[in-house]
């Protein structure tokens, strides 16, 4: 997840940006994983896909995608060690396709589990989230899956199923839910 949003953030930009930069733009986009920038970077940067260096006027050290830019579905195919150190793609990719899909979705998704804190909610809880949905609106959950499966390459769910997923999504990881069924 982090690559993509360094290549997000990076375009947003128009240049490298410091690790303080790109942890205010993952803040922006789902604050759960803010905190997962700093240990991540490196690990990016081992494999050779981010390039990081030190920038004098700035007074710290700045990060960009080293070409060619992949995507997050190539990455995780490319590299799957890094599938499984990013838990929450994993877990979310896993249990709506079986398989690597767009990041944009995934992180909307997470955001509504979440809540849109920045405390991290436990994988099993994500999870379980997203199996709830699959028992209780099997028919809403179908047609996002299928969404998913066959929009992969744009990487763009159709914004009023979205909604709906995210509304029942949000029922489903609100405290007391599993009383209220």
């Amino acid at each position: 997840m982090i690559y993509k949003l360094l290549v997000e953030a990076v375009r947003r930009y128009g240049r490298p940006v410091t690790t303080r930069e790109l942890i205010d733009y993952v803040r922006e986009r789902i604050p759960m994983c803010a905190d997962h920038v700093p240990h991540h970077l490196p690990a990016l940067a081992r494999y050779g896909l981010v390039e990081k260096r030190l920038d004098k006027g700035r007074r710290a050290y700045v990060w960009s995608p080293r070409p060619p830019i992949r995507s997050e579905v190539e990455l995780a195919r490319e590299y799957p060690e890094l599938l499984l150190e990013s838990m929450y793609y994993h877990a979310v990719s896993q249990e709506l396709a079986g398989r690597p899909i767009s990041l944009d979705v995934v992180i909307e998704l997470l955001y509504v589990i979440s809540g849109g804190r920045e405390e991290r909610v436990p994988v099993p809880f994500v999870r379980g989230v997203l199996r709830k949905l699959k028992d209780r609106r099997p028919d809403l959950y179908e047609r996002l899956t299928e969404e998913v499966l066959t929009k992969e390459s744009a990487g763009a769910v159709d914004p009023e199923l979205m909604e709906e997923v995210k509304h029942a999504l949000k029922e489903l990881a609100s405290p007391g839910a599993d009383e209220r069924q």
